[in-house]
């Protein structure tokens, strides 16, 4: 039943522009551990009143400070407001720095309960722009420079790798959802990028069909067709060496778009972005845009 009409609801969209969470993230409080109880309205689209509002923002707080969703969910109002008050004694950090941290010494498990605990807090859509998206650049940069070796490139990139992939196992999407297909193409074998497209996707009521790397453009034209897919979304990190590689590689794009819509993501001058029929693609905020203008953008209820 709906609450009564004199008490003032919020639907989703205002819920999480004002608590910082993402829909996803509030439905799994929700259905998993019994956090909040919302109503609902003759149409069963979820209403919040601002208590729920303030006791969502109080368990993210906790959270904040290293709690688990699973130990706190069902604590009482005044139990979480005390659970998320800040230290006093050491002030907040973000993620990034205690995640290098744990990575220059190649403590693994510590790095990975960093990355756990950013997930549970900021959702899928934010921990991509807003942790590993600055954190592959960050180990990119200090590679380059020496400070990282190739061993902890690798440690970062695997377990990234392992967290999207559980994001996209794990997502929930309507029935019938529209389908993407994400990969990058063959002789490319940096995939994060067309992972991460793909995790941002089911933020936005897309369900991907995320193919890895290395992908011929035969196989992902098969792909489309098979998943009734009418956009391949492909990831190009570098430059192929050898003219005729790249005069290949622009044919098959050119080919591929031909039969179905094609976005490239790819640096800024890259040939690929360049090829007839394709869209570029020139940052993840431009993903989005085209997403939202091509399929809508997830509205939850």
């Amino acid at each position: 039943m709906s609450r009564t009409v004199d008490e003032r609801t919020f639907p989703m969209r205002v819920v999480t522009r004002m608590t910082g969470l993402t829909a996803d993230v509030v439905r799994v409080w929700e259905r998993r551990y019994g956090a909040i109880t919302p109503d609902r309205t003759e149409g069963n689209a979820r209403r919040y009143s601002a208590a729920d509002i303030e006791r969502l923002t109080r368990l993210r707080d906790a959270i904040a400070q290293g709690h688990t969703i699973g130990a706190i969910a069902t604590l009482s109002d005044a139990r979480l407001r005390a659970l998320a008050q800040p230290a006093q004694e050491e002030p907040e950090r973000p993620a990034l720095s205690p995640y290098l941290e744990a990575i220059a010494v190649l403590d693994l498990p510590r790095a990975e309960a960093v990355l756990s605990r950013a997930s549970q807090l900021l959702g899928p859509r934010r921990l991509v722009l807003e942790l590993v998206l600055p954190l592959l650049k960050e180990v990119g940069d200090r590679w380059h420079a020496g400070s990282l070796g190739v061993a902890q490139e690798h440690a970062v990139s695997a377990q990234i790798a392992a967290h999207l992939g559980t994001l996209l196992r794990t997502a929930v999407l309507p029935s019938g959802a529209p389908r993407v297909v994400f990969a990058t193409p063959p002789g490319h074998h940096h995939e994060l990028g067309a992972q991460m497209a793909a995790v941002l996707a089911t933020t936005h009521g897309v369900s991907p069909v995320f193919l890895g790397a290395d992908v011929p453009f035969d196989e992902l034209l098969s792909a489309c067709e098979r998943a009734r897919a009418g956009v391949v979304a492909l990831s190009i990190l570098v430059e192929k060496s050898e003219p005729l590689e790249r005069r290949r590689e622009l044919k098959g794009l050119e080919l591929l778009a031909r039969s179905v819509e094609v976005w490239v993501g790819a640096p800024a001058g890259h040939p690929s972005l360049e090829a007839a029929g394709v869209r570029p693609m020139r940052d993840f905020f431009a993903l989005e845009a085209a997403l939202t203008r091509r399929h809508g953008s997830a509205s939850a209820g």
